[in-house]
């Protein structure tokens, strides 16, 4: 029978197909790098001691109340034991001196009983200190990476198994999704118990997705492209992703946010689905001969060669499907006396590989140099030995090169008990020479393996040996060879011809490049309507609610999640803890520690100064005079300074915001507002501009470049070095915040019609942007540090890229342009996904005026188009004054809540909830209730609301609550019908920009909403009344504006003035 190689050799070794494969499967590889080795780094120990409670001890009985234990040559505090507490204070009480008056040898100790106290110099945190895995609880420590492995082993025995039946790419993917899913979630835990079962569940997927990318390129690659690939191809992809390990671990030094930022890759693997095909060699055992060839014909176009019409010829029905019918499992490794032995011996130089690996890379944290130093030496060691396991696959026989790197890699582990401890540089080389032995043998075996077995064994054998795979007929071919086994050779003499090529993504989804673009856009430009058929009642023919609208509506709604996540998150990263001047480790008594901050009456109640604190020499010499503060001296005469020291933040709420990052209090404390005015600034200029972007450029390009930019901003915000870099960014990241809203909203609101378009544009996009809002206070909750909030409310940018190929452009924006092919195009393939007929011809009237299309679409609008007639010009000053309204009241209510009485977490949770009721009042009302006397009556609902909360005692503060949640619900309802009225009075050539430019003026009232918030220190309920007031003014101004209820879209500049005014 002619082998796979010689039927598919027509496709070449190096084309666009392969090439494809080679980088996309490596590039899977990385997150294993990274993944396999973050115990290094998160289950580490740091420097530890039992912790002293604040209690009456003298300076040097604090000191000395920790036993010196002399452990490898070296002094060094106790880690599990103290000098017993009541003792120690007793002592202490009595004036006596350790060391001088007391023997501390003959002091009785303690376990620590109350804790320990864990060094910051490495890392913020570690499971160790969060879970405190020490003393007699440190077998657990070595015992989180066993429970990691035992996952790996598990997960490598059974996805093998399951590769082999059910295909290379299901269980890839599915791996890589329980690595991710797994590794994030862990963040979460709340005990060692819950961490431990979900690192071994992590574990499971861990090499898992390994061997099944190894497996999968080395079927569908050929030659020496197969060698490079599995000698080093993916264990480069491994390294790198090893490498990076250092390089987070380094910025991210709590465990939790190390833990977050490494299970960001796996989300951006998720559109490879579409790129990388099954195995046509797996196909081809499993009888499914006409998927393997479409796989390899669509290889050959890649390639662009020409293909047989039949490719496996030789693959007849009947012995293709005899062997479909043998299913393998692992059993057939030890069922026939030639496999049998190959399998132990492999088992046992992987045992041994693997467990010599591993062992050296775990170690990195104990070697004589920096932790994070070591790692990256230890994970850039494997490149060299990648580069010379390539080498030895490529001239060397197998065994030959095995024997060789296992003696090379004994040797140097032998030599290095040999070293003396002032050679620990040398130790650290030898232990490095092993870990690149070690590694080179590690590469090879993962090719010797794949070589060995069959193609219905390949993987499960890969996995019960630590993973690998290639390709042969079937079993019998190995029962048959026994020259594999037992004599070396190079991979074209011993090797199975790796099955073929892909099926290269069967078209990237079942469809064409044309069917991914489908742009679906809004609108007619400037045509004459009397001569033209109205928009609506041309696409009539698809229906309001097929799958297409469907998919639009949801797809749409989910995009404005992250909005609502990140634009309040500053209530959290900017809010000010509770936080004094800091008084450094002097010797000062109790009572003068407790009395150096002076006490200030704020609001009735007494509380620690913030920014003074007295004298510290002065209070300094009065202490050690032995003088009592209150008593022997009044405090309100001695002389204060500010906080020369620094600030000492509580963490009761926080672990840290940006204000205890950069010390915004005090003399800075204008930047902790200000920082939010940044923020809405930049969500003002991306407003105004990204609105006539979108009329220029299109709905759909704007939409994902202002989501880029939000993502990518806030990502780098983390490791901003001062504010001011901090403000940039934030800055940045604003641009494309509010700009990212709108887009969806218009393009959402010209693609839908009907009554679904009233639902989207009413409740669909508000309530994905309050379930965006609901979700930050679950986030901050759980992520205390601001760095560690701003990386979690990154993430979910990455899994909206897939939707690039899913939600198109608007077709009535393509009609404006005059693209009328481009627009009946999307509304064809809108048409076959609900499953209609379209009509031949669907724009007519626009076809018929295609010379007149062309002239309008050279017409283009700007933002003074909205000022140049009378009528639009009325119309817009007043829409600016309600939204500018609106937006002060919607974020001074929003970025209010963590000031209110409550928990701030509930706070925020309650404001955000509150929106959704507001949303589904804003859709009843857009049904049912004229536009005007709708916007009327909210806005004279929250006046009325915030101006009664100056009216009710301080005793009664949870009705103050009540009516500003109140107000929140009739403001954020006002919103929502905003959005809707706007889109409705402006025609297509301009809706984007008018709604662009009215957020624009709203976010001015954005910015100033953090600077009339600080009114409040003057006048408590200032903010609230003047809020009322532009309520009232606006409701006012509303008289005034066109009504739109149940009128169809405008087409057209010159359909604006034909709507009626009611003035009263």
């Amino acid at each position: 029978m002619k082998g796979y190689d010689d039927a598919i050799a027509f496709l070449g070794q190096w084309g666009c197909f392969q090439q494809v494969v080679f980088f996309l499967l490596c590039a899977s590889i990385t997150p294993n790098g990274f993944g396999a080795f973050t115990l290094v780094f998160v289950t580490d120990i740091p420097s530890h001691h039992c912790a002293v409670p604040d209690v009456n001890l003298t300076d040097d009985w604090r000191e000395t109340i920790i036993p010196v234990k002399v452990v490898n040559g070296k002094r060094e505090l106790s880690r599990c034991s103290r000098y017993r507490l009541d003792v120690v204070r007793n002592l202490s009480a009595q004036g006596l001196i350790p060391g001088r008056d007391v023997n501390l040898t003959d002091l009785e100790q303690e376990g620590c009983v109350d804790g320990w106290s864990y060094s910051r110099d490495i890392y913020q945190s570690t499971i160790v200190s969060e879970f405190d895995l020490v003393c007699s609880e440190e077998w657990k420590q070595p015992f989180t990476s066993t429970v990691f492995f035992v996952g790996v082993l598990f997960g490598s025995f059974f996805s093998g198994q399951l590769s082999d039946r059910f295909g290379r790419k299901p269980v890839l993917f599915a791996t890589m999704a329980v690595q991710t899913v797994c590794t994030f979630v862990q963040v979460f835990s709340a005990s060692w118990i819950m961490f431990t079962i979900l690192l071994f569940i992590n574990g499971l997927g861990q090499m898992s997705n390994y061997v099944a990318a190894l497996v999968l390129g080395a079927e569908i690659l050929t030659g020496s492209v197969r060698i490079l690939y599995s000698s080093m191809g993916t264990c480069f992809g491994f390294a790198v992703g090893y490498m990076m390990l250092p390089l987070f671990a380094y910025f991210f030094r709590d465990w939790k946010s190390l833990l977050v930022a490494l299970s960001v890759p796996g989300l951006a693997y998720i559109p490879l689905w579409w790129f990388i095909p099954e195995s046509p060699r797996w196909l081809l055992s499993k009888g499914r001969v006409e998927e393997a060839e479409a796989i390899v014909k669509k290889a050959a176009r890649w390639n662009k060669v020409k293909a047989p019409g039949v490719v496996f010829e030789d693959y007849t029905v009947n012995k293709t499907k005899m062997h479909s019918k043998q299913h393998h499992n692992v059993f057939d490794l030890l069922r026939k006396s030639n496999v049998r032995r190959a399998t132990i011996i492999l088992s046992l130089v992987l045992f041994t590989v693997t467990a010599a690996y591993y062992c050296l890379s775990f170690n990195t944290s104990q070697l004589h140099a920096d932790p994070y130093i070591s790692c990256f030496i230890s994970a850039a060691v494997e490149v060299p030995a990648y580069i010379s396991s390539w080498l030895a696959l490529r001239h060397l026989p197998r065994r030959v090169s095995i024997i060789g790197t296992l003696l090379l890699g004994a040797v140097p582990l032998y030599l290095i008990q040999a070293v003396p401890q002032s050679l620990s540089s040398l130790c650290v080389a030898l232990e490095m020479f092993g870990k690149y032995a070690f590694t080179t043998g590690s590469s090879q075996m993962f090719v010797y393996i794949a070589e060995i077995y069959p193609t219905v064994l390949r993987n499960t054998a890969k996995d019960f040996d630590v993973d690998s795979e290639f390709d042969r007929e079937p079993v019998k071919l190995l029962e048959d060879r026994g020259d594999v086994v037992k004599g070396g050779g190079s991979s074209d003499d011993t090797g199975c011809r790796v099955l073929d090529q892909l099926k290269l993504m069967e078209g990237f989804v079942r469809g064409t490049k044309e069917d991914r673009k489908i742009r679906l856009k809004t609108e007619v430009h400037n045509l004459d309507s009397e001569t033209m058929k109205d928009y609506d009642d041309t696409i009539a023919f698809l229906g309001h609610w097929g799958r297409f609208q469907q998919m639009i509506f949801f797809l749409l709604c989910a995009s404005m999640i992250p909005n609502g996540s990140s634009v309040f998150s500053v209530v959290f990263f900017a809010d000010i803890p509770s936080h004094h001047c800091l008084v450094p480790e002097v010797n000062l008594t109790q009572d003068w520690h407790n009395a150096t901050i002076p006490i200030e009456v704020v609001n009735g109640k007494q509380e620690l100064s913030r920014c003074s604190r007295y004298r510290l020499d002065v209070v300094r010499n009065l202490s050690a005079r032995g003088l009592v503060p209150g008593r022997d001296v009044n405090l309100t005469d001695l002389e204060q300074e500010g906080c020369v020291d620094g600030w000492s933040y509580s963490r009761n709420v926080y672990q840290s915001t940006i204000v205890s990052e950069f010390d915004l209090v005090c003399g800075e404390q204008w930047k902790q507002p200000f920082t939010s005015t940044v923020f809405f600034l930049g969500v003002l200029v991306g407003s105004f501009s990204s609105g006539q972007l979108s009329d220029r450029f299109g709905r759909k390009p704007v939409l994902f470049a202002t989501m880029a930019v939000q993502t990518i901003f806030m990502f780098f915000q983390i490791f901003s070095p001062s504010w001011m870099v901090f403000s940039i960014l934030l800055f940045m990241s604003g641009l494309g915040q509010i700009s990212n809203y709108v887009s969806g909203f218009v393009l959402g609101g010209e693609i839908l019609t009907g009554n679904v378009r009233v639902i989207f544009l009413s409740m669909g996009v508000c309530l994905g942007f309050a379930v965006g809002y609901m979700m930050l206070p679950l986030f901050a909750y759980f992520l205390r540090d601001w760095k560690s909030l701003l990386l979690a409310l990154s993430l979910p940018g990455l899994a909206y890229l897939p939707l690039w190929w899913f939600i198109p452009e608007s077709p009535r924006w393509l009609l404006s342009q005059g693209r009328v092919e481009e627009a009946e195009a999307i509304l064809r393939k809108a048409a076959k996904m609900n499953k209609v007929q379209a009509p031949q011809v669907i724009f007519g009237d626009y076809s018929a005026h295609s010379d007149e299309t062309k002239t309008h679409s050279k017409e283009h609008h700007n933002v003074l188009t909205l000022l140049r007639t009378k009528h639009i010009r009325d119309t817009t000053v007043i829409l600016y004054l309600v939204w500018f309204t609106l937006s002060t009241g919607y974020f001074g209510l929003s970025l209010n809540t963590s000031q209110l009485h409550a928990d701030p977490f509930i706070s925020c949770f309650l404001s955000a909830v509150i929106e959704v009721p507001a949303y589904i009042s804003s859709w009843l009302v857009l049904q049912y209730l004229p536009r005007r006397l709708s916007v009327i009556c909210i806005l004279l609902l929250g006046a009325v609301s915030v101006y009664f909360i100056h009216l009710v005692p301080q005793s009664l503060s949870h009705l103050s609550v009540a009516l500003e949640m109140l107000g929140k619900f009739a403001i954020t309802t006002g919103t929502a019908l905003m959005f809707a009225y706007t889109a409705e009075l402006y025609p297509t050539v301009l809706r984007n920009t008018a709604t662009g430019t009215c957020t624009m003026v709203s976010r001015i009232g954005g910015c100033l909403a953090p600077f009339m918030l600080q009114l409040g220190v003057y006048f408590k309920y200032l903010p609230y009344i003047i809020m009322g007031t532009l309520a009232v003014v606006s409701g006012f101004a509303v008289l005034f504006l066109p009504e739109s209820f149940r009128q169809p879209l405008p087409q057209t500049i010159q359909q604006m003035p034909k709507r009626e005014r009611w003035v009263p």
